[in-house]
């Protein structure tokens, strides 16, 4: 009996060993992949008017350059997480919006016409969300924007706030990226799926499909933002880009941040961050 507890130990003991030599065999191709994944950025990417993060599945900071971490006002960004509030509110039953484009406050001039949830944030409508916003218990909504790590506006803040239309929605910048990890990632109900398949719409044919066109149909998950500069020097906007990768499973997260910018432009320039790096269909996938 004490032969065989024996061996049992030692067993144990290799499987400890043998645990252990792969998570550091891991730890340092993270590394690795980290320290060259920064100096492609940096060599390639040197504009200072580009300031990003780049995350893993977990939420580590692969890569970065931001240089002032203050919370800022991401426009549209925040728009997905409005939208589980008002699931949670609503028994996760979204309406059909018609948008008039500028007489409903919408970005587009001649409007989106009707449109659904997945198809609004594929398209970032204003009109959709400001109806939305005009529907919500602020005080629920913000145990939910909570949830995902974030501080929400705050309640005296106006309703556009919750769309992404003033400066009064302010979030640091690792926060934003890891409430977009957790949403992607957590077990997801039927809100979620639906705004999943929005941010697949938004890199394929939506405000985001600058990020497709470099990487690939289908390869990525997306959703952008044009929100008021809110640093030196003064710029008429900033855009905004969260790019998540692959669509499917993801492994990174890049939050892309071009000062004098739409979202739009952002998003070309997030897509070729993450094909520098050997994402897309031709290069191969990290």
């Amino acid at each position: 009996m004490g032969s065989l507890m024996a061996r049992r130990f030692i067993f144990a003991g290799f499987l400890f060993l043998f645990a252990f030599i792969g998570a550091f065999a891991q730890s340092g191709r993270a590394s690795q992949f980290s320290q060259a994944a920064q100096a492609v950025l940096d060599r390639n990417f040197a504009d200072k008017k580009i300031s990003y993060l780049l995350l893993d599945a977990a939420g580590v900071v692969l890569a970065e350059r931001w240089l002032n971490k203050a919370p800022v006002s991401p426009g549209s960004l925040v728009k997905p997480f409005l939208a589980i509030a008002y699931g949670e509110q609503h028994g996760g039953r979204f309406p059909m919006v018609r948008c008039l484009g500028t007489r409903s406050r919408c970005w587009l001039p001649a409007g989106h016409g009707s449109l659904g949830l997945e198809e609004a944030i594929a398209q970032s409508c204003n009109a959709y969300f400001i109806q939305l916003a005009s529907q919500l218990d602020r005080a629920e909504a913000a145990r939910s924007f909570a949830h995902y790590g974030l501080s929400g506006p705050a309640a005296e803040a106006g309703s556009e706030s919750l769309v992404g239309l003033s400066a009064a929605w302010k979030e640091s910048p690792l926060a934003l990226a890891r409430a977009y990890l957790a949403l992607v990632k957590e077990e997801r109900n039927a809100t979620q799926e639906r705004i999943v398949a929005g941010m697949r719409g938004s890199a394929s044919r939506g405000t985001a499909r600058a990020v497709d066109a470099t990487l690939g149909d289908g390869a990525a998950l997306a959703k952008t933002g044009t929100a008021v500069c809110s640093h030196t020097p003064k710029a008429a906007a900033d855009g905004f880009t969260v790019v998540i990768y692959p669509a499917e499973q993801p492994r990174l997260l890049l939050l892309v941040r071009e000062h004098g910018a739409t979202g739009a432009t952002s998003a070309a320039v997030a897509g070729a961050m993450l094909r520098t790096l050997g994402a897309g269909a031709t290069t191969g996938r990290p």
